[in-house]
């Protein structure tokens, strides 16, 4: 039986989040590919507490991103390519979030600008009243623009 294509592409998320300690040092490992470090020496190089440095870079470990030698954590290099793209697009995600302009709900007293609705002028199954739909965005329309 043929299998369609999207069903044998089942890529999987990339297992790091942005702005988190894995982050950062799979980065730093991806930017130092040349070399394995201890988690000591990682927490050194990035903002990672030493104490939360082992942990990290065991997670990274089991998550098959890095490898492990003589207590030394480094890249295989035939992933370093990979690992920097996905890395990048990363960045890239968060950066595009962080320039987008917030959106009109975050200004403090838009629910003010709200028309009002008497719940007493309806029924419960949302009868308007005999107001009908279009009449109803004209008046939102009118509200907005004031």
């Amino acid at each position: 039986m043929p299998y369609h294509v999207d069903e044998l592409r089942r890529d999987e998320p990339f297992p790091v989040s942005p702005e988190t300690n894995e982050h950062a040092a799979l980065r730093f490992l991806v930017a130092n590919h040349d070399y394995g470090f201890s988690p000591s020496e990682i927490a050194t190089e990035t903002e990672i507490s030493k104490s939360s440095a082992s942990k990290t870079m065991s997670r990274l470990h089991e998550k098959g991103l890095v490898n492990r030698s003589q207590g030394a954590y480094y890249i295989d290099p035939e992933r370093v390519e990979s690992l920097k793209r996905r890395l990048e697009s990363l960045d890239a995600a968060v950066d595009l979030f962080d320039d987008a302009p917030d959106d009109a709900y975050a200004d403090a007293g838009w629910e003010d600008e709200l028309p009002e609705l008497d719940p007493s002028e309806g029924s419960a199954s949302g009868d308007t009243g005999g107001i009908d739909a279009e009449t109803l965005v004209a008046n939102c329309e009118v509200n907005t623009e004031e």
